[in-house]
């Protein structure tokens, strides 16, 4: 019985990954960006410190990798709303402190996508409208 082990096959110069795989990775890794964003802004673990060195290096890389395919993340976070956007409304809450027929963005669930400027997948968010019940105003 020959106990070699089987030659090692040199990786690929080129691999073929599908559009949908690049576009998930850019959901996940806007998703951990705004993840470390909101520790660092409330002062918690490593906020601005070594502990979050490591992380930021790497999807300073991410970025850098996904700017190279192209593709652009975007969260919604506080602009106004209109049904226009390219957002699918998860929940619209009523504020009475908005103008009747206002709206904005208060929380993006999962980004807008865009390919070369074409927004190839559009963003779940959450908003709140002015007005009582008034849900043509927030896209729902």
């Amino acid at each position: 019985m020959n106990s070699e082990p089987p030659p090692l096959t040199p990786p690929p110069k080129e691999l073929s990954v599908t559009f949908a795989s690049l576009v998930d990775l850019g959901v996940e890794h806007w998703r951990l960006s705004t993840w470390l964003a909101g520790i660092a802004a409330a002062g918690g673990a490593g906020a601005g410190g070594g502990a979050t060195a490591l992380p930021r290096h790497a999807l300073r890389r991410m970025d850098d990798f996904l700017k190279a395919c192209s593709l652009e993340v975007r969260g919604l976070d506080g602009q106004a709303f209109d049904v226009g956007m390219a957002a699918r409304v998860l929940d619209a809450v009523d504020d009475p402190t908005l103008a009747e027929g206002s709206a904005v963005v208060v929380e993006t669930v999962a980004p807008m996508v865009l390919w070369r400027g074409q927004v190839v997948r559009v963003a779940d968010v959450v908003t709140r409208r002015g007005g009582k019940g008034d849900k043509a105003n927030a896209g729902v």
